[in-house]
């Protein structure tokens, strides 16, 4: 053979070896790309609904359960609570004689049993309805009943449906009252959420450090909320106490925090004293999260309290909330 058709052979040779090669090459990377694709989509399969209580992945089963609000008490004869360590938001207002109540809204997880349960107080039914979940109390003030006949989702009542609740012997009425999940009904209503949104990744400008957090209500309800850096969360206290479930010992914890400042007022000719609190129009708020203070606003209306931070609903940390109300002409009682 002639050496100049030994070396065009030999050309020949090298460049079909390398376009195999990279014809090889590409292939690799399609490949590549199409397993990341398969597991990005694996992912978001496995991810599954979220919770729109805490923006966290929820197992599909729980499309099937029971949601609900519910009035927990707090006086010191209804200490420790149970189940209310697995609530999705609390509501934590006060009731005449600065006594301070709960309204908890079970979503992502249901208790089997949830109290002592209380009675209803007005300024509570708005922010229930608006999260489009049935209320569930018992008893209620004259206000209350006044506004439960319109409430626009179902109630239960357990003055006239008993059926729900049990007494536990080992406390004496009124603080004996729990509610028993395992009754309830299957109500169809699906929760609401157009108070904050969740982003793990969000960070505010104007922030400070803070991991602590002092609320005084009155002399036997001091609470307080301290920052766990490490699983990023607020432990809370009550009296200088792990603030614990009565069922199983754990201790409360939250993953943010939203103090709301409103006016308060005593009700004109009510001779027992109940309040009033101002949940209208707009006020100030501070969020707790990530072991920061912000400073935001709240507004409401239609009954709907939402947070905001410049016109923009804030992001909060998938998880729990905790929904402090204090009263604005008592700023000094609240310390971070």
């Amino acid at each position: 053979m002639k050496k100049a058709s030994y070396l065009i052979i030999l050309a020949l040779i090298v460049l079909l070896v390398g376009c195999n090669q990279n014809e090889n090459t590409m292939k690799s990377v399609e490949d590549l790309e199409s397993t990341t694709r398969t597991e990005t989509e694996k992912q978001q399969l496995e991810i599954g609904p979220v919770s729109i209580s805490t923006g966290l992945p929820i197992e599909e089963d729980n499309t099937e359960k029971t949601k609900f609000s519910v009035m927990i008490e707090n006086s010191p004869d209804a200490r420790p609570q149970s189940g209310l360590f697995q609530a999705d938001v609390v509501y934590e207002m006060e009731v005449e004689g600065n006594i301070t109540r709960f309204l908890a809204l079970f979503n992502d997880t249901i208790p089997e049993k949830v109290g002592p349960i209380r009675s209803s107080r007005h300024y509570y039914l708005p922010v229930a309805e608006s999260w489009n979940m049935p209320y569930i109390h018992f008893g209620g003030s004259p206000q209350a009943y006044s506004k439960l006949s319109t409430l626009a989702v179902p109630t239960i009542d357990g003055m006239t449906q008993s059926n729900y609740f049990i007494r536990d012997s080992n406390r004496y009425a009124p603080h004996n009252v729990y509610l028993d999940t395992n009754q309830l009904d299957s109500f169809e209503e699906e929760p609401i959420n157009e108070k904050f949104v969740f982003d793990e990744d969000a960070s505010y400008e104007d922030s400070l450090p803070s991991t602590s957090l002092k609320i005084t209500y009155n002399n036997f309800t001091h609470v307080e909320y301290q920052y766990d850096e490490e699983a990023n969360q607020y432990k809370r206290f009550l009296e200088g106490q792990p603030h614990a479930d009565r069922e199983t010992g754990t201790q409360i914890s939250t993953n943010n925090i939203i103090v709301v400042y409103a006016n308060q007022q005593l009700i004109s000719g009510d001779n027992s004293g109940r309040i009033d609190i101002t949940l209208s129009g707009t006020g100030e708020a501070v969020y707790f999260l990530d072991g920061q203070a912000v400073k935001g606003t709240w507004k409401a209306e239609d009954g709907n309290l939402s947070f905001y931070l410049d016109d923009t609903l804030i992001a909060l940390n998938p998880g729990k909330t905790w929904v402090q109300v204090v009263d604005a002409s008592k700023k000094e009682n609240v310390s971070y």
